[in-house]
């Protein structure tokens, strides 16, 4: 458990509490906005999480980190900074939404990618993973437009919410190939935060972690 991390989130407003609409329409007890991290402090603190847990699951064996727009641009690029300070010297990479029409890099839909061989060793960032759906579309065109080598995908937190049977990421590893390493997952999060004051503020009180437990109940792994 990296109870860091979790108090991190907590304190800077990253993971909030309450009912929040999903885009998948449901109703969650939680929200997890990584975009509250805006300052300079914040994001190099989260660039760090992120590093340690690259260097963790993969070495040095991976030439990029790529951010899908828009969430995870400032993730890759702290993430490399962070990397560099560990002793990698690693580039990061990001997608448009659509393709730039104009200029020296006209006709490109990544910026930073224009000047990279195919076959490029690439880890995937991203804030939370919950069916998977944007990590197929960033994956499809990492693969064809660089011919890339996706060796894997960090987020900061695992939902573990159901997928047809398996976990979302175990189903999501099954049928690409490609695993997923979570820095913190949300059973964590609640199990350290529940009655706990953090800043002389408590964030999961008795209510919300009731609420947390029907959610999962709903939509979570079964133990």
């Amino acid at each position: 458990m990296n109870t860091s991390f979790i108090e991190f989130l907590a304190r800077h407003q990253a993971i909030r509490f309450g009912e929040f609409t999903l885009k998948s329409g449901r109703l969650s007890p939680y929200f997890i906005d990584l975009g509250a991290l805006t300052s300079g402090s914040a994001v190099s603190e989260l660039g760090r999480h992120y590093a340690t847990k690259i260097n963790e699951a993969f070495k040095n064996d991976f030439d990029i980190v790529f951010g899908p727009a828009y969430k995870a641009i400032p993730l890759a690029i702290s993430a490399t900074i962070a990397l560099n300070a560990m002793g990698m010297d690693k580039k990061w990479l990001f997608d448009r939404k659509e393709v730039k029409i104009h200029g020296a890099d006209a006709n490109t839909i990544f910026v930073g990618g224009q000047h990279l061989d195919h076959g490029q060793r690439v880890v995937i960032v991203d804030d939370v993973f919950t069916t998977g759906g944007t990590k197929v579309d960033a994956i499809d065109k990492l693969e064809k437009s660089l011919k890339a080598d996706i060796v894997g995908i960090v987020i900061a937190v695992d939902r573990m919410e159901i997928g047809r049977k398996l976990t979302a990421t175990a189903e999501f590893t099954e049928s690409t190939g490609i695993p997923v390493h979570a820095i913190t997952d949300i059973q964590s999060i609640f199990a350290h935060l529940k009655n706990r004051a953090i800043d002389n503020r408590v964030f999961v009180n008795e209510k919300t972690f009731q609420a947390y437990q029907a959610y999962m109940n709903t939509y979570g792994v079964k133990a």
